[in-house]
């Protein structure tokens, strides 16, 4: 675990949209009607103790949604870890929070044979374009205060996309997707690097989130100087 791990958490909550947030006991509760998706939907726990979980069921009972509780660091949570199994959570979804400096990860990227636009907002020509390569277009992301929206295309088509929204000093990177019949050809490194080259104007460093059982993608993240910052995973009643 790196030493900012608890500023990567705290960037990740701020730059994920939520349409109710509260704080109970510690606790920061995350809802989102419009985004079928864990992290808008889960709560983060206190540093430390395990008090508050019923409050935390109450929360998401209330609006017809799982409770969900997600373990960041969880050789350090093993106490949480521990509350939540005996009270019939599950163990899904185990994730490697991956960090970089911004400008090393521009000087590692190559030139690509596709243009790289970043938009400031969530519109039609971004939404078609998720589309397009196969993602899902996701609502409720125009709600993030400061972020980007990157279409990679070829011949004025399509055939990748990614988002990078940054918070104190951190750039999140998230919705990376490419056209099936573009992949391994250096797409995803190409909307990397104009994702890169903002957060380096704005002085960010870069994190993201893979899930562990996403092996090609941990290791494109590694060549282009990403580094391990922690772990985390959800216990799901």
């Amino acid at each position: 675990m790196v030493p900012f791990s608890a500023e990567i958490d705290r960037a990740a909550v701020a730059t994920w949209p939520a349409t109710t947030v509260e704080r109970v006991d510690g606790w920061l509760l995350r809802h989102c009607e419009l985004l079928n998706r864990k992290r808008s939907n889960s709560a983060v726990p206190p540093e430390r103790g395990v008090d508050g979980i019923e409050r935390v069921e109450e929360f998401y009972a209330a609006r017809g949604a799982a409770a969900i509780v997600q373990v960041s660091r969880p050789d350090r949570r093993a106490d949480l870890d521990a509350a939540l199994a005996e009270r019939g959570y599950r163990l899904t979804g185990p994730t490697e929070v991956m960090f970089a400096e911004a400008e090393p990860v521009v000087d590692a990227c190559s030139a690509g044979e596709f243009d790289v636009r970043l938009e400031e907002s969530t519109g039609p020509s971004w939404l078609a374009a998720v589309e397009a390569v196969g993602g899902t277009p996701e609502p409720s992301l125009d709600r993030l205060p400061r972020a980007r929206f990157a279409i990679a295309s070829r011949g004025g088509l399509p055939v990748g996309v990614g988002m990078f929204a940054e918070s104190a000093g951190w750039c999140g990177i998230y919705g990376m997707a490419t056209h099936p019949d573009w992949r391994g050809r250096g797409v995803a490194t190409g909307v990397l690097c104009a994702g890169a080259r903002w957060a380096s104007e704005l002085g960010a460093r870069l994190f993201l989130q893979v899930e562990e059982d996403n092996p090609g993608a941990r290791r494109l993240y590694a060549a282009l100087g990403f580094r391990t910052a922690h772990h985390y995973h959800y216990r799901v009643r």
